[in-house]
């Protein structure tokens, strides 16, 4: 392969290509055009002498020889990215740039709400693109695809993401919620309540909240009722109805005028929602993500002080 077939650019395209295994959405990735990215693919199978995406039925997969490429694309352009386009200093109030931030809709409520307000105040140049957690949250953190996510700590182990850097930035307890008008409670989530009431329930991706395994453990039945995979939509789906749920403190706090929804104390053991900002080592001493991370966990030792930590590695706990 003559090495000046490859530019950076279609190194990009390559990236992308690996990454979703897919033409329309590597190109929606990139903000190009779908034939813009088919040329590319075309030069890139021309350069490295491989289809590198072969169609299989509906969909397309990549060959063993794209497969070999995953990473050590990921890195030359991580490299590149860190060592010699971003600049080695950041001003907030003159630079701009775009920060990748994954969390819950609960995250985007309770910690990068106040954290946006905040960075407006402070700088004019700098976005923050907020997306929900999907399905190949640890992928992207694997591959540096994102600059923080904030995820809880019990859906990644010390061998999910072995390579990372990470704070806690949130403990948060659980609560009851009901509807305000709610005709048959008292001031207390109790046992009697949930096994004689519907139940409104969390699942995200298949999976129940971890607040569930601590109402079985408690020996608390619920008859389901309905589900959402949202908390924030989760209180505005009360009122009016005898449901009952489960919801992080402050979250039920904020919300609660406008949902028209009241708290109760509950009465059983519930473990605190524990949470924390992960992010790629690579990015330790980048001075833009130090400067946000700055910001982040100044957010968080306000809105949750029970949270302040060190950072620590992946395989590690506080």
């Amino acid at each position: 392969m003559n090495l000046g077939q490859l530019d950076l650019n279609l190194l990009v395209v390559l990236d992308a290509l690996l990454r979703e295994k897919n033409v329309t959405r590597a190109a929606e990735s990139l903000h190009l055009s779908q034939p813009a990215t088919s040329t590319a693919l075309a030069r890139l199978r021309r350069a490295l002498g491989d289809d590198l995406l072969r169609r299989n039925g509906r969909y397309l997969e990549l060959t063993p020889r794209a497969e070999s490429l995953i990473e050590p694309v990921r890195e030359v352009l991580a490299t590149i990215e860190q060592t010699i386009v971003r600049p080695q200093t950041f001003d907030p109030l003159t630079d701009s740039r775009h920060f990748a931030v994954i969390g819950s809709d609960y995250i985007g409520a309770t910690l990068l709400r106040p954290l946006i307000a905040r960075l407006v105040g402070l700088a004019t140049g700098l976005q923050v693109d907020a997306a929900p957690v999907g399905v190949r949250f640890i992928e992207a953190l694997n591959r540096d695809e994102v600059d923080i996510a904030i995820l809880p700590d019990r859906i990644v182990g010390p061998d999910a993401i072995p390579d990372c850097s990470r704070q806690p930035v949130i403990v948060e307890r659980f609560v009851g919620v009901v509807w305000r008008e709610h005709p048959h409670v008292g001031e207390r989530l109790t046992a009697d309540l949930l096994a004689h009431s519907p139940y409104l329930g969390y699942v995200t991706s298949g999976e129940r909240s971890f607040v569930e395994g601590d109402l079985d453990a408690a020996g608390c039945p619920r008859r389901v009722a309905a589900t959402s995979s949202s908390m924030v939509t989760m209180a505005f789906l009360l009122a009016g109805t005898d449901l009952v749920a489960l919801l992080p403190e402050r979250l039920a706090s904020r919300v609660a005028a406008a949902a028209e929804i009241r708290i109760l104390e509950p009465e059983m053991p519930l473990q605190p929602l524990r949470e924390s900002a992960f992010w790629h080592p690579r990015r330790d001493r980048d001075p833009g993500h130090v400067w946000l991370r700055q910001q982040l966990f100044a957010v968080a030792r306000a809105e949750f002080p029970d949270a302040a930590g060190d950072v620590v590695g992946c395989g590690a706990r506080p």
